[in-house]
């Protein structure tokens, strides 16, 4: 399916669902992304061991709250079109959520660190010309490993829910094989939504209430479709 598509089918989804449902999940996914950036704005003329810790923990229940509304309006549009009990809205903060969540996430976060640290220190060693070639490059790969990891926070809550228990690795890797060839459409996709995301900033981020839902249904379609390999 076209990206024209996805988002047709993902707003005929968002149609079904009730606005005092999907608006405060909304709301809920931009307070989380935005409290870090005001705490760090605001500490960011101090130092200390609580300050970073205070920051770490933000940080954390960001990337958890976030990962819960990809799960919650995952589960809403299975709902929607295989039937079933309305989601809870923490449906993915579950004790079992939780722990692969976090293992998922050290895992990322290492691999990442070592990343941005080998690349470092190549930079170091070389002329200006050459390192700003490898941070380019740096970036690059960074967004291709966030595009093949979209679907890893879908596959670990379908594992949950049908009770399969496979190590977290098993599920990355799952993740990694559903977006093999698929990485081109995932950024059309993306991009497609970049009209969007502008008229968000001029109203300040309250379109965001709606847009959220509404780009978060797109993506979880696509992982549908791409299972069972129509996208």
């Amino acid at each position: 399916m076209k990206a024209k598509e996805i988002r047709a089918l993902a707003r005929e989804n968002l149609k079904q669902i009730p606005k005092k449902v999907y608006m405060p999940m909304g709301l809920l996914m931009i307070v989380a992304n935005i409290i870090p950036s005001v705490v760090n704005q605001v500490t960011d003329s101090k130092s200390g061991v609580g300050v970073n810790i205070i920051f770490f923990l933000l940080e954390i229940a960001a990337v958890l709250l976030t990962a819960n509304g990809y799960i919650f309006f995952d589960r809403w549009r299975n709902k929607i079109q295989k039937g079933g009990e309305e989601p809870n809205a923490w449906c993915g903060l579950s004790g079992q959520h939780l722990a692969r969540l976090a293992v998922y996430g050290v895992i990322v976060s290492v691999t990442l660190a070592i990343v941005a640290v080998i690349v470092g220190l190549v930079i170091s060693q070389v002329p200006v010309a050459v390192s700003i070639i490898l941070l380019i490059l740096l970036v690059v790969l960074l967004v291709w490993i966030e595009l093949r990891l979209t679907y890893v926070v879908y596959v670990i809550d379908d594992d949950v829910r049908t009770g399969q228990k496979r190590l977290v690795w098993a599920e990355i890797g799952a993740g990694w094989k559903l977006t093999k060839g698929r990485v081109w459409k995932l950024i059309c996709l993306k991009l497609s939504f970049f009209g969007w995301y502008i008229l968000t900033a001029f109203t300040l981020g309250i379109l965001g209430i709606w847009l959220i839902p509404y780009y978060n249904l797109a993506i979880a379609e696509t992982y549908e479709q791409s299972k069972e390999d129509k996208y």
